[in-house]
């Protein structure tokens, strides 16, 4: 990446306002965090009849011997059993008391008629900046040659990490997984909770920052371009203009 080049452009981007002055360029870096979100894939199927039926029977009878309900249910007792097992192990039914009974979660995929079916544990990158408190797309690959990397942000006073919304964190990776195309026959899969967030690494990222004058409107402003996504920051923008207008002389 050549941050000159890119400073170039932006130079002469603001330049093609005649309104607008540059009055000061800066370059600092923020500090982003690759996470690695560990998680349960959900499969979501459509419920069968025999899923459905045992169910119902598990939520209106006291239900103590699966053989006897594969009696009610003329169907092998050996299916009985592995399903059984299965919504124990998926926490759709418990055993409470001898009895066999619905949670919460049989209860709403019973009613939703929708089986969720929880996967072996994997893992997914994304990358997380503290001063955004915000999840980034963009490749860090593309700053590996960058010898010399801009002093720190002056607003960070360090890089450690906050809690980190659960929600964010499933709405970002379900996002970036539907954007990816499905092998043939591959079913898509879904993510209803988050197991652990682990920060691997921690990557600097130039941000290259104007402050400019209006002097049509006579008012001072900055602008911030993000290299790691490509586009003017209005985050920056706000935190940075906030330092440096103490600074500010009146035109």
């Amino acid at each position: 990446m050549d941050l000159n080049s890119i400073t170039g452009q932006l130079q002469k981007e603001l330049n093609e306002n005649p309104n607008i002055e540059i009055q000061k360029q800066m370059q600092y870096a923020i500090p982003i965090h690759t996470l690695e979100v560990h998680y349960h894939p959900v499969m979501r199927n459509a419920m069968d009849i025999l899923m459905k039926m045992m169910l119902i029977s598990f939520q209106k009878a006291k239900l103590n011997n699966v053989e006897l309900l594969a009696e009610i249910l003329l169907v092998e007792p050996l299916f009985i059993h592995d399903l059984t097992n299965k919504m124990l192990r998926m926490g759709m039914i418990e055993k409470e008391n001898e009895v066999f009974t619905l949670t919460a979660k049989g209860m709403a995929q019973l009613e939703s008629g929708i089986f969720e079916e929880e996967l072996e544990q994997t893992s997914h990158f994304v990358q997380y900046s503290p001063i955004h408190e915000q999840l980034l797309e963009g490749d860090l690959e593309e700053f590996s040659d960058l010898e010399e990397f801009p002093e720190p942000f002056p607003t960070i006073e360090n890089e450690e990490i906050e809690a980190i919304e659960e929600s964010m964190l499933i709405e970002f990776i379900q996002r970036q997984l539907s954007e990816q195309p499905l092998a043939e026959q591959e079913v898509p899969t879904f993510i209803t909770k988050v197991i652990s967030t682990e920060s691997i690494q921690i990557n600097d990222i130039p941000v290259l920052c104007f402050l400019l004058f209006d002097q049509k409107e006579k008012r001072h402003f900055m602008r911030v371009y993000n290299t790691l996504t490509g586009a003017w920051d209005e985050r920056l923008e706000t935190i940075l203009f906030n330092y440096e207008k103490e600074n500010l002389k009146p035109e």
